[in-house]
């Protein structure tokens, strides 16, 4: 899997949970680890999506305030 635009941050902590699942020998312990990696996961495409509603919400809001119309909204 390529990591994109991955700062040193995330890299380092991408390589210790890496060394911590291959140093696991503990199939439960795997099995929670999967859970907290896909919920973490979700959780930031959550506000991945949220972040860009409000950026969206805000922009529109910027363009009707300069031009005087609501862009976005069916008239």
């Amino acid at each position: 899997m390529t990591n994109h635009h991955l700062s040193v941050e995330q890299r380092f902590h991408l390589e210790a949970a890496f060394r911590e699942i291959d140093a696991c020998g503990d199939i439960e312990k795997l099995r929670s680890l999967t859970k907290q990696i896909i919920t973490a996961q979700e959780n930031d495409k959550a506000f991945a999506r949220e972040a860009m509603v409000q950026v969206r919400k805000e922009m529109d809001a910027a363009v009707s305030q300069r031009f005087g119309f609501n862009w976005g909204q069916a008239t």
